[in-house]
């Protein structure tokens, strides 16, 4: 799924960019089911690795020109404080014009996470213009044990 990823920049990681892709043809039938599904506050999809999802999901928000901000899971958002910081950038970078003071992720609110969690997504969701779509792909890649799947939950 990487081979169509953006070159990072210091300014923009790879890890929150959304795919350049090449002329892809429309899957049209897929983009009236994923227009039912956005119906429902969350859409998962899963399929085998190759099977097309991130060119799907890609294709379909250039297409629709959804507001979207993309975060590329893998193995570092174990560590919870990485996925926090890479996640704001995320959400700064859908929203430039915003002012922002999202918190950072310290170690006193390991204790409070899912409080911590809540109060983060709730105050990142007030800024972000209306209907934006995030995109969390690849989460297949957090190992089982990160704490990112309580977060999620």
């Amino acid at each position: 799924m990487d081979q169509g990823r953006a070159q990072s920049s210091s300014a923009t990681p790879a890890k929150i960019t959304a795919p350049r892709l090449p002329k892809v043809y429309p899957r049209t039938r897929l983009f009236r089911e994923l227009d039912r599904a956005r119906r429902h506050p969350v859409v998962w999809i899963a399929a085998p690795a190759g099977y097309g999802k991130t060119t799907l999901v890609a294709s379909y928000l250039k297409t629709r020109k959804l507001p979207t901000f993309w975060y590329q899971l893998d193995e570092g958002d174990a560590d919870i404080a990485t996925y926090f910081y890479y996640l704001g950038l995320a959400a700064k970078q859908a929203a430039p014009r915003v002012r922002w003071s999202l918190p950072a992720f310290t170690p006193e609110y390991f204790a409070g996470l899912p409080v911590f969690a809540r109060r983060y997504f709730e105050q990142m969701a007030t800024h972000l213009p209306a209907g934006t779509v995030a995109v969390l792909d690849n989460y297949q890649d957090v190992p089982p044990e990160a704490l990112l799947h309580e977060v999620i939950h």
